[in-house]
């Protein structure tokens, strides 16, 4: 755990930047421009419904227009540094700087530049986001609960299907408020659409297009267009916006197979002369010497390697069709009443076509390799099964005699769409007492299909007697799978087909046998092995809210708010796979034909429960046959992995799957949908809430300050419908649905807050806060069950069996929500309109952590029904310890027009940096003996923006750096293998031109240095995999009027 002296550490390196800013203050405020004011003294009383940080309001119905005509980088900058200055709590922004244009690509780029925020990327453009090490943030729209298409069952926001033209800015809240009443465990993100009495009074029009291009699509134009209308007079106005797009992004994937895993295995006899071994008796390797086989021509048997099941390469293309729109009317009913009404309503369609090629062990997860170069790397482990100690090594160069090698497509599409409604009427007739009434609706959905298909380039003597399968003789009767195929050889010697492995560089190179080689140049020579359409879902959401606000100007210096809140969430998740019904009054027991997911080569119909077949055996599964058969040759092309040694091979262009279901009936005709109980569930969260609020302001010994307190109070009821397992069912399909089990939950929070700021001086803010916060779960973690995993054993050949190799249990509904206690202090120096330092820092304790636990069974059927005690470990969500994060926060937004000491040549530049840092420790250590921090949370991140802006011209250059981060503990089930990322820097830039006043040129280039995303297990040299992205480039014109 990370020591409490280290937050007494960052409060005291507070107090000395006091002094030292205080210092520091005379000498810039001499000729530093005016600054706002206004809150200097007295922090404003707001709209206490929003949720949002409470500001002064930006405009006024008559058209107080400054949120257009301050445009640009630097106009952008002065909001953010007004919106911070103005709030009632520790608050960071980002603003627009024009009408449809956020300072970076997505919402999620933009937030990153923040102190305390991190992203992941999704084929290079920024999706989910975390605050300060966590990902349980609660994401607003204008100050209420925001229902996403793309997180329907997770707390952590994912904004890739949310244009970002739509919005005016964005808001991160990391200290929260009472009247607060939808918050996250660590922040709150509350995104602000724009209003018509926002805008000036009359007619405002926006538009922009442009056109996008990758250097690895290399697609010609990916369009964008967006635009906004809006009329407003002194009582009534009109808005609407929209935001179309359709790009495609490339990412690729090299190394290791993540999903597959990867196991242990030592030298020593037990281990190694096992058939999973580095020597069994029918594919001896190494040198046999004391204690076992020596594999590392070390001299000795004491070592052991991490061995993973498989290495691919693939090629991504992210097609996106996005669309959104954003409606809102504003009414002033009387000088007493004004009606808001708002719709924002996103729509995407996304297709991830995915080409590649996978080279694979035999039998699962066995050691099919020798380490051609290895480093000890100090740590030992303990062999459960002989009880001696072992010295793991890494690994950098694996040979192999070739296993299994295929050529793959893969379709995966995504249908999004959401629609989100608010109605909000506010009283405030100029007296001491104003109120809200505010209504919200929202509904999301979100559909995966998947589609998959196989070649693969040996004979097939592995998976059917003799490589011939069987079939009736309506479908031509039995066929070679592959004659020209490679044979799978695993004896070492002359006949052997050696393929190397080489992770010494920064990318993995392979080698393959010249066999292979020719075969990979030649259609023929593949054969259709696999065809699946598995893991889809239907996810459905439904969000009703309620709440009445009121404030009360008790005195000059005192405002009391209370408010109560009423939300519905109901949210259910169906999981499935496709099954088609074979061999239908064609040999199959079931007049109806037997239900088959996997139809593949590998999957004889012998299954007591339901078989097909005749006088001469079972039936196969897959009807095989040559890619260059006509019912695929037109759909066959080449395709180059960008794997060095791998040449181009052959697969199914993957657009050919768009349509999962009709391409799947094309082949197998009748397919239908078989749940998959273990991951499918309904949750229904209803929560009762109210809250009391002080807002106060005063002087303390001359010393101006103002802040809130105040408590909420929540309860929650928790409606969790799971479906049990009434056992395996063949063919790959998931278990049959069992009776559904209903847990109803019920607890109540009882949250106080507080927030202070003390005016140091004019320009110099120091604030403290305090509060217990209280998240929800993702739902998928009290809804989800067990869901058993399989994978071929071909280790008797001819026969093989699709074993149990582990599972995933993602739900327990007696877990408990997050919760925690947030303390911070920050000191905020503002030096101009435009410029700001911060230093801050915080500490969080976190009352319990939701981790992954492990549990050992041997009682799991094989997919056949047979329970052959093999020992698998199953993945479980557990009630973990509690724990902390502290960090310090650091930044500074300079305008050099506010800094008087400036030289002219450099008054029209300015910089936008922050640092974070943030270490945390989940209390366990890696096999390395390293504490494993909290996973998704980089120790340091810091962002440094450079810009120039005149009257005419602007660019601005942004660098992002993240340290390290935990991706996944227990990598393949094994304790303490620990999956991290490496650090990473991305470097975007931006031009615009204004041609007139209307209208301006502009351009954007993303990810320029062509950074991507290296991974590793535990040590540095144990490389794992890269995820490879592309720079973007944009062009566009905009207009307004």
């Amino acid at each position: 755990m990370i020591q409490p002296g280290f937050l007494n550490r960052g409060v005291l390196l507070t107090a000395t930047s006091i002094v030292a800013l205080g210092a520091a203050h005379s000498a810039f405020a001499q000729e530093a421009a005016p600054v706002i004011t206004g809150a200097a003294t007295r922090l404003a009383v707001a709209d206490t419904t929003s949720g949002a940080p409470q500001t002064a309001p930006s405009s006024t119905p008559n058209g107080g227009g400054d949120e257009i005509v301050i445009t640009g980088i630097r106009g952008s900058q002065e909001r953010s540094v007004a919106l911070k200055r103005d709030a009632t709590s520790v608050v960071d922004s980002i603003s627009a700087q024009d009408i449809g244009k956020l300072p970076d690509v997505t919402i999620s780029d933009s937030l990153q530049r923040i102190p305390g925020v991190q992203i992941l990327r999704s084929a290079g453009e920024g999706s989910t986001i975390n605050i300060r090490g966590l990902p349980q943030v609660t994401t607003l729209l204008n100050g209420e609960t925001y229902l996403g298409a793309q997180s329907i069952t997770t707390t952590q926001p994912n904004f890739d299907d949310i244009p970002s033209q739509l919005f005016a800015g964005a808001d991160v809240i990391k200290s929260t408020t009472a009247s607060l009443l939808n918050s996250g465990i660590t922040g709150t993100v509350n995104l602000r659409t724009r209003r018509p009495f926002d805008l000036k009074e009359g007619f405002t029009f926006a538009a922009a297009a442009e056109g996008s291009y990758g250097d690895k699509t290399k697609h010609k134009f990916d369009p964008n267009f967006n635009g906004l209308i809006s009329w407003h007079n002194d009582r009534f106005g009109v808005m609407v916006s929209a935001a179309y797009s359709d790009v495609r992004l490339f990412n690729s994937h090299n190394g290791i197979q993540e999903g597959y895993g990867a196991a242990l295995h030592n030298e020593g006899t037990l281990d190694a002369t096992s058939n999973g071994g580095f020597s069994p008796s029918f594919r001896p390797r190494g040198t046999p010497v004391a204690g076992g086989v020596d594999v590392n021509d070390n001299g000795t048997a004491t070592d052991a390697f991490i061995v993973p099941q498989g290495f691919t390469g693939w090629n991504k293309i992210n097609e996106r069709q996005r669309l959104g729109i954003n409606g809102s009317f504003q009414w002033m009913v009387n000088d007493a009443l004004t009606l808001t009404g708002d719709g924002f309503f996103t729509k995407q369609d996304e297709h991830d076509r995915i080409a590649g090629f996978q080279m694979q062990n035999v039998n699962w997860q066995a050691a099919e390799f020798v380490p051609g170069q290895s480093r000890d790397t100090g740590a030992t482990y303990v062999d459960p099964n002989d009880h001696k100690t072992y010295n793991i090594n890494t690994t950098q160069v694996y040979n192999y005699d070739l296993g299994n090698f295929d050529s793959y497509s893969q379709n995966d599409r995504y249908q999004s769409q959401s629609q989100n409604y608010n109605l909000e009427l506010k009283f405030d007739n100029g007296g001491p007492f104003k109120a809200t009434l505010r209504g919200v609706y929202g509904k999301a959905h979100q559909y995966y299909d998947q589609s998959y298909l196989q070649f693969s380039m040996s004979n097939g003597l592995q998976w059917q007697p003799g490589g011939i399968g069987h079939y009736p003789a309506s479908l031509g009767g039995d066929r070679a799978f592959n004659p020209n195929g490679f044979t799978v050889n695993t004896i070492a010697g002359l006949n052997s087909l050696p393929a190397t492995v080489d992770f010494t560089g920064s990318k993995p190179s392979i080698s393959l046998p010249s066999q292979l080689v020719s075969e990979l140049g030649d259609v023929n020579d593949y054969a259709l092995k696999t065809m699946s359409s598995e893991g889809n879902y239907r996810r459905n959401g439904d969000l009703k809210v309620i709440r009445a606000d009121g404030s009360y100007e008790a005195s000059p210096d005192l405002t009391l708010s209370f408010g109560a809140r009423y939300s519905d969430r109901s949210v259910s998740d169906y999981e499935f796979d496709r099954a088609a019904p074979l061999y239908a009054g064609n040999g199959a027991s079931d007049p109806n034909g037997c239900l088959v997911k996997w139809k593949a080569f590998d999957v004889p119909m012998s299954d007591k429960s339901c078989s097909a077949g005749d006088a001469s055996g079972y039936f196969t599964a897959g009807l095989t046959r040559p890619a260059s058969d006509p019912t695929l040759a037109s759909n066959v092309k080449l395709f180059n992995p960008g794997v060095a040694g791998v040449p181009s091979m052959y697969v199914l262009d993957p657009k050919t799957m768009d349509n999962a279901l009709a391409f799947q009936n094309g082949f197998y005709p009748g397919n239908v949908e078989v749940m998959n109980p273990g991951a499918s569930y309904s949750v229904g969260v209803k929560q009762i809430s109210g809250y009391f609020q002080m807002d106060f302001h005063g002087d303390l010994f001359g010393l101006p300050f103002s802040g809130n307190g105040g408590v909420k109070v929540i309860n929650t009821k928790l409606d969790i419908t799971q479906y049990g397992s009434a056992g395996p069912q063949p063919y790959g399909m998931a278990n049959a649905v069992g009776a559904a089990i209903e847990t109803k939950r019920d607890f109540t929070d009882i949250l106080p807050a507080f927030n202070v700021a003390f005016d140091l001086q004019q320009n110099l803010k120091l604030r403290f806060a305090f509060s217990r916060t209280m998240t929800l779960l993702d739902l998928n973690q009290w809804g989800g069950g067990l869901t058993p995993g399989y994978a071929i054993d071909t280790s008797i050949p001819g026969t093989p069996v699709f074993r149990v190799t582990g599972g995933n249990q993602s739900g327990n509904p007696l877990l408990d929500p997050w919760r925690a206690t947030n303390v911070e202090t920050s000191l905020e120096y503002y030096i101009g309109r435009g410029s700001l330092l911060s230093l801050g820092a915080f500490h969080i304790n976190v009352e319990s952590f939701i981790q992954s636990g492990n549990t050992v069974r041997n009682d799991l059927p094989d997919n056949d029904g047979v329970v052959r005690n093999r020992t698998v470990s199953i993945t479980i969500p557990v009630q973990g310890e509690g724990g902390t994060l502290q960090g310090i926060e650091a930044g500074a937004k300079l305008s050099f027009l506010d800094l008087g000491f400036m030289p002219n040549f450099l008054r029209n530049f300015g910089v936008d940096t922050n640092f974070t840092y943030s270490p945390s420790d989940t209390g366990q250590k890696d096999l390395a003996g390293n504490k494993v921090p909290f996973q998704d949370n980089s120790e340091i991140q810091t962002n440094v923006a450079v810009f120039y802006q005149d009257s005419r011209f602007q660019a601005r250059v942004a660098w992002n750096y993240r340290s390290k981060r935990a991706v996944q503990s227990d990598f393949g089930g094994i304790s303490g293998l620990e999956l991290y990322q490496a650090p990473t820097n991305y470097v975007d830039a931006s031009v615009s031109y204004d041609v007139t006043p209307n209208v301006t040129l502009y351009a954007q280039g993303s990810n320029l240095t062509g950074e991507y995303e290296k991974y590793y297990l535990t040590w540095t040299d144990e490389k794992a995999y890269n995820n490879i992205f592309e720079r973007r480039y944009t062009a566009g014109v905009r207009v307004k009027f």
